[in-house]
């Protein structure tokens, strides 16, 4: 299964741990990479936040079907 899919309003999400968590779409207030490497990714909803091991490309999709995250561009780093 995956760590976050869609079930009608809803997203289910499976955190490291294996614990289930049942969460209104609506409720997503933020998503975030844990990590430069962008494997995984933090669900912020209802004020708690929950580590998925899904990337946050596959969850956008998810939260706001048709919408993508901005495209990845070769920009500077930022200088901290």
């Amino acid at each position: 299964m995956s760590a976050v899919r869609r079930i009608g309003n809803f997203l289910q999400v499976q955190d490291g741990d294996g614990c289930r968590h049942l969460l209104r779409v609506t409720s997503v207030q933020a998503l975030s990479d844990t990590d430069l490497m962008r494997n995984e990714t933090f669900i912020t909803a209802a004020g708690r936040t929950i580590r998925v091991t899904q990337p946050l490309d596959e969850i956008v999709e998810l939260v706001a079907p048709g919408e993508r995250a901005v495209s990845e561009q070769k920009d500077e780093a930022w200088p901290f």
